[in-house]
């Protein structure tokens, strides 16, 4: 990441033509994909208003009871954003329709507003690279299950598996532009970045027992490899013989493109070494440091557990894996591992949107601010909190819910709780 760039904290709208048959349905499944939980995640905005409805050079006004901050304002709740993100959903409607391609036009000049923008523009037929240039120079999204010719009526069957496509490349494609630290400049808004071009894969840990494990992991790692433009860390092709196992580990566990880890929770999972410190060492909180600041600020990245139990099988519980999400494996269910990987990178995403959410917080003393949901095991290792100094933690969301809150607050009398949104009202 440069130093002298601010993390991106994006705004998302997406923008179709009113007649576009898959317009709305492509929307709404994008803001439930972005916007999970209570409060996760970044702004999703979503518009099929004509292009003569919004201000000259800008994104659509709000609609009619609509809680939008104007953005023009510096101290507004959504100007902590500093990026938008732009998704136009294009099709042939779209492209024939000339105030869309002029508006279009409009919002791809740099010179149009002074905010910031990255577009990722998504194809919905042949037509979408007829756009203006300069968007159709850029690689578009382009989601699989797409019929060849004209799509006016499409079935649920084929909704999902353009929705499930969209969402795979979206997610992965956030999570490379937000992991970079990437700000995009007036240069960057439509034409690309060569630094971010040049950035290595990201990486995903993939932890399992050698012995009842390696079928849901190797799956895994071939999906990772065939399907998707990330690595993977499996330790049969990245650990080389003779090199000293734990310091391979250590290195890759603590790499800037190591950005999440899959455990492969089978019976004897619990019961080996080596796994369990892998995850140890993953779970274990990060300081977050910013240039010129001193604030108590922590990252963890994002660990997902896939289920590998057979049958009835016993285990033993992990108290590192916290709140860690869980999928259960099934060697029958279609695109498994489509789930996994996507799931997690939905995970990688959210965890760098919040810890960019949380810099642009204030400096305030006995503050901590951390990047994830909180429970006791990742607290314990902040420092301060074991020997029970008071702090107020802030974590993302809205807020946790009373149980949560009387869970935390048996474990820890002498902090107290308040959500990002809560701080930055």
């Amino acid at each position: 990441m440069n130093p002298n760039r601010p993390t991106p904290i994006p705004e998302v709208f997406v923008l179709w033509h009113p007649a576009c048959p898959l317009g709305e349905e492509l929307a709404r499944r994008l803001y439930a994909w972005l916007r999970p939980g209570n409060g996760l995640g970044p702004q999703v905005y979503y518009r099929c208003l004509k292009a003569p409805e919004a201000p000259a050079g800008g994104l659509p006004p709000p609609l009619p009871g609509e809680l939008r901050a104007p953005v023009e304002s510096a101290s507004s709740r959504t100007r902590v954003s500093n990026v938008q993100i732009i998704l136009p959903l294009i099709d042939a409607h779209l492209v024939a329709d000339p105030a869309w391609r002029q508006w279009l036009t409009r919002l791809g000049d740099p010179s149009s507003s002074p905010h910031r923008r990255v577009f990722m523009p998504v194809a919905l037929d042949a037509t979408a690279f007829n756009v203006p240039s300069p968007l159709r120079e850029l690689n578009f999204l382009r989601p699989s299950g797409l019929p060849s010719g004209p799509l006016e009526h499409p079935s649920p069957n084929e909704i999902e598996l353009i929705a499930r496509s969209l969402l795979k490349q979206l997610t992965e494609a956030l999570c490379r532009f937000m992991l970079a630290g990437r700000q995009a400049t007036q240069s960057e808004t439509v034409a690309g970045n060569d630094e971010a071009d040049a950035l290595p894969k990201l990486k995903i840990f993939l932890s399992h027992a050698k012995a009842d494990g390696v079928t849901p992991a190797r799956r895994l790692r071939d999906y990772i490899y065939s399907q998707t433009q990330l690595a993977a860390f499996y330790d049969e092709n990245d650990i080389a013989y003779g090199s000293v196992f734990a310091r391979v580990l250590q290195n890759d566990l603590n790499a800037r493109e190591t950005a999440a880890l899959i455990a492969v929770r089978s019976a004897r999972y619990a019961s080996r070494p080596w796994c369990r410190r892998e995850l140890s060492l993953f779970r274990r909180p990060r300081r977050d440091p910013l240039p010129g600041q001193a604030a108590n600020r922590w990252r963890l990245h994002p660990t997902l557990v896939v289920e590998a139990l057979e049958g009835a099988r016993q285990t033993a519980g992990i108290p590192e894996l916290g709140n860690s999400p869980c999928i259960r494996w099934d060697d029958t269910v279609k695109d498994q591992e489509e789930q996994v990987v996507t799931t997690l990178l939905r995970d990688v995403m959210l965890a760098a949107f919040h810890s960019a959410l949380g810099a642009a917080i204030p400096d305030e003393p006995n503050r901590i601010i951390i990047n994830w949901l909180p429970d006791p095991t990742t607290l314990l290792q902040i420092d301060g909190i074991p020997g029970g100094a008071e702090f107020s933690i802030i974590h993302p969301g809205r807020g946790l819910s009373g149980l949560e809150l009387d869970i935390l607050s048996e474990f820890f009398p002498n902090l107290t709780f308040h959500s990002f949104e809560e701080t930055l009202a």
